[in-house]
């Protein structure tokens, strides 16, 4: 369990951190300026921060196989 914990803690840091170092890539090949690309990496967090609760919701609520397929449907649509 511990184990588990951590590697996700470490793959949320990482996911964090890949945001901000492509930052400065977004900026030129979109032309934005800074103030826009630092309100994608809030959004982006804040998505991050609602989809954990929504998470353990649907986790809770359906089976593993139904999110799956479910997951799935919406992705090749």
């Amino acid at each position: 369990m511990v184990i588990t914990l951590m590697i996700g803690s470490f793959v949320a840091i990482l996911n964090q951190t890949l945001m901000i170092s492509a930052l400065p890539t977004l900026m030129h090949e979109f032309d934005m300026p800074s103030s826009t690309v630092q309100w994608l990496t809030t959004g982006f967090m804040l998505t991050n921060g609602i989809m954990i609760p929504i998470t353990a919701f649907l986790i809770e609520t359906f089976t593993t196989r139904q999110l799956f397929l479910y997951a799935m449907g919406i992705f090749a649509e």
